[in-house]
């Protein structure tokens, strides 16, 4: 893999739990490192890390402590 690519996955440690879990992308990082950006935003979306799943989260929280009052 490159350089930048190995960089990004020290900055955060969660991409190589998810690199560990699906394998095919360590291939294609490794033979097209310009397919990074597919790899961050398929990993968002796996792990709900987009700002819309934060606050369909952040939604679900104030409905179930609405619920219990």
């Amino acid at each position: 893999m490159r350089s930048d690519v190995i960089i990004l996955f020290e900055r955060n440690k969660d991409y190589f739990t998810y690199l560990r879990e699906n394998p095919y992308w360590h291939k294609e990082l490794s033979f097209n490192p310009s397919s990074l950006k597919s790899f961050v935003e398929e990993y968002k979306v796996k792990r709900r890390k987009r700002l819309v799943d934060k606050i369909e989260d952040l939604s679900m929280m104030l409905t179930l402590a609405k619920e219990l009052m």
